[in-house]
Formats: structure tokens, sequence, C-alpha cells
């Protein structure tokens, strides 16, 4: 698909060189006019035999740079970045910019498109300033705020992103979203520097950001929980499954935690039973299955674990049947089941813990941004079956 819309674009390109040329020729001098016109053909020959690279540079060299031909130079530069081509946009781009002809649009449209190239090319200082210029004068400012954007969250600059994020958020409240997971990163440097107040005051700005963002909660839960506040841990805890119940599983090493602060072994355990019915993740299955056993004996456990498996059938919960049928002497040999249980467990450590909503992107540990689509609170922990789709 990439390679027949490269075909097109330069299919459009060379029939809108031919007409820009075809002007012209009327005001050139016979041999002038002779000239372009074997270039303009020599590139249509070079694109006619699919060799694509030596077409582009020959209606680039053919063509006379002017407020005519400006549009048809930025598509063949954006054309060549797509195919990877970086270096080749930068100078299309910069020799674009060298010319005095250029109209203050057109002048905007070519210093967009260059700052674009070194995006690409990871040039970020290059593109940064371009952008910054772009978005105090240009034409073009939402635009250049949105690559400004892009440049501060890959180099984690949030002050800056929470800036930018701003000024795009009066024309996109969507942009609100990403700003409340701006200030929760702020907030989770704050915690690491043991600033307690310096991370409520971050959350609080993400909370009116989006005030149903489950980070904020699960983020605040972890600052009272240095605070020793554990009753307001567990409630922060609890908002975060009733927010998002896919994260329910991030909160249950810190839901114990403070359980066993206030002594509410108990209420530890009504919580994982709601966690099991909104969420019913490997991690909160195997919780319970501990409670199950030592209360209730190693029978009422295997039925436990027999009866989650039937409900939501998954890789990791016959991992957890076999470990526990193992340890408990099941009807299989040992030698069997301990061959099986490996095998499965292998199966197991290959399989992905997280997947982005949004692109597919899986990977082994919780992002709050997919480095795919950079999409933010789109990855979440795979529940049971959703493995296999």
């Amino acid at each position: 698909m990439p390679e027949n819309l490269a075909l097109y674009v330069l299919l459009v390109a060379a029939l809108g060189i031919g007409f820009l040329l075809g002007r012209r020729e009327r005001r050139r001098r016979p041999r002038e006019s002779g000239m372009v016109a074997h270039d303009y053909f020599r590139g249509l020959n070079h694109l006619l035999n699919e060799r694509h690279d030596l077409a582009i540079d020959t209606f680039v060299e053919a063509m006379v740079v002017d407020n005519d031909t400006v549009d048809t130079h930025l598509a063949l530069g954006s054309l060549v970045r797509r195919r990877g081509e970086v270096d080749k946009a930068i100078r299309i781009h910069q020799n674009l910019l060298a010319r005095p002809v250029l109209s203050s649009n057109h002048r905007t449209q070519t210093e967009l498109e260059l700052a674009r190239d070194y995006l690409v090319a990871g040039l970020l200082g290059r593109a940064e300033n371009l952008l910054l210029e772009l978005a105090r004068k240009g034409s073009e400012k939402t635009v250049a705020r949105e690559l400004l954007l892009d440049i501060y969250q890959r180099e984690s600059d949030w002050d800056q992103a929470v800036v930018v994020g701003r000024e795009l958020a009066r024309q996109d409240r969507s942009v609100r979203a990403q700003l409340a997971h701006f200030q929760c990163e702020l907030a989770e440097i704050a915690l690491d520097k043991g600033d307690l107040r310096g991370a409520r005051g971050e959350l609080a700005k993400a909370s009116n950001f989006d005030a149903g963002c489950a980070r904020v909660s699960l983020v605040g839960a972890k600052v009272e929980f240095e605070a020793k506040r554990y009753r307001e841990v567990k409630r922060l805890l609890r908002k975060t499954r009733s927010q998002d119940a896919a994260l329910a599983v991030e909160s249950l090493a810190i839901y114990r935690a403070a359980s066993d602060e206030l002594d509410d072994e108990k209420g530890y355990v009504s919580y994982l039973n709601e966690c099991l019915a909104s969420a019913p993740h490997l991690a909160v299955i195997e919780e319970l299955l501990g409670f199950v056993e030592r209360e209730r004996g190693a029978e009422a456990a295997r039925e436990f674990v027999v009866e989650q498996l039937l409900r939501n059938p998954s890789l990791g919960g016959f991992v957890t049947l076999l470990k526990h049928l193992d340890r408990e002497g099941a009807p299989l040999p040992g030698e069997q089941l301990t061959l099986v249980r490996r095998f499965s467990q292998s199966l197991l450590h290959k399989q992905p813990n997280y997947r982005c909503s949004n692109c597919g992107f899986s990977g082994l540990t919780l992002m709050w941004q997919c480095p795919s689509c950079r999409t933010w609170g789109s990855i979440k922990p795979i529940l049971h079956d959703d493995r296999e789709k």
C-alpha cells in the first residue's frame, strides 16, 4: 500500500510539473524549452520504469523554484521523507528556504515541513527552534504547538509539555487528558524526591484537567502511603478501580500493604473479591487462592481455581492450577506434572502482560504512554482470554 501511494503521489506530481513547465515554455527561449522538456520526460520515463528515486531527483532538478512550483516541491519533499530519505527531504526544504521568491505563507509551510524532517531525523533541538518561532508568529501556530508537544514528550520535559498543552487545550479540549498525565509525571518525580506536598499539588492540577483519570487516584494512593494515611490509600485505590477496573491489578500490592498496617486482612479479601468480579486478572485469582486454601483447605482451593479457569480460560490460570495440583500431590505422576508445568510456564513467560487498546502494542510492563502510537492511558493489563486476540 505505501508503494502504491508513493506511485500515485509521484504521478500526480509529474502531471503538475508537466502543466507548470508547459506554461513556462511559451515564455522561454526555444533552447531552454527543449532542455526543460527533455528533463521532464526523462523523469517521467524513470517513474514509469519504477525508478522512483531517479524520478524524484530529475523532477526536483527540472523545476525552477517560484511561487507556482513551491507546492510541488513540498509534496516531493514530504514524499521522500515518508520513504525514509530524510537527508534528501531536508535538502529540498532547505533549498526552498534559500530562495527569496517565497511568499510568507509558503515560507511558513516550508519551515513546518523542515521541522518535520528534523523530527524524523531525531534532530529535536533544530526542530524545536523552528517550531518555537512558528508558534510565536506563524500562521500554523496550532500545528507547530502540536509538534512541539511531541518533542517535549520525547524529551520527558513535562513542564514545557504542560505550557504548550495548555495553549492547545484552548482550541481542543481532548488535550486535557494528556495534560493530566503530564501532571502525574511531575507528581511521580516529586514523590521520588520525597516532596509529598509538591506531588499533591501536581495531582490537584491533574484532576482539574481530567477528573476521571484513574492514574491520578493511583499515584495519589502512593503519595498517601508515604504519608502513612492508610485509610486514604484504600479509598483512593477503590476509586482507581471504579474509574478503570482493568487497573485494579496495579493496586493490589499497595492495598495489601495498607491493609497490613491497619491489621485489616478481611478488608483486603473483600477488595480482592470486588476486583475479581470487575476484572478477573490472574494476579487477583492467585492472591485469593492463598486465602481460600488457608481458610477452607486444599480441596476448596483447587475447586476455586478450576471454577475461575472455566469462567475465564487462560494459560496463566492453567499454570496456577498445575502449581496447586503439583504441591498437593495430584493424581498425575509427579514427573509428568513437572514437565507440563514447565512447558506451560515457558509459554506464559512469552506472553505480553499489557496491550495498547489504540494500536495493539504489547509489552511486559505498564507504561502510561504507548511508545508506538504515543497515546496516554491506552495501555492496560491483558485479562484472561484477551491474550488470544
